[in-house]
């Protein structure tokens, strides 16, 4: 009786981890987020308002920890390439990156 317990305690705290997005930060998250939305937009319309939602999202930044920083870098870098490309296309005559 005492491990089976013991396992659904584990199991319990294993789906709290997950659910909690496998414990990254409220910036972390927001960062993966704005990569994710940014680079599924097709118009600057779709990329306004991902920015939008990043920069409300980005006041949470304090919440990360140290060893966060370069995902976060990495996803809002890619999320920049993203809007660029989006931005360019929207140039007429631009040539595209």
């Amino acid at each position: 009786m005492k491990k089976s317990t013991t396992v659904a305690v584990f199991c319990i705290g294993a789906i709290a981890v997950f659910a909690t997005g496998c414990g990254k930060s409220k910036a972390l998250q927001a960062a993966e987020a704005y990569q994710a939305a940014a680079c599924a937009c097709k118009d600057t319309a779709c990329l306004t308002d991902a920015s939008k939602k990043f920069a409300e999202a980005a006041k949470d930044m304090a919440t990360a920890s140290s060893g966060e920083a370069d995902a976060i870098t990495k996803a809002t870098t890619e999320a920049a390439s993203c809007a660029t490309k989006i931005a360019m296309a929207a140039v007429p005559g631009a040539k595209k990156p």
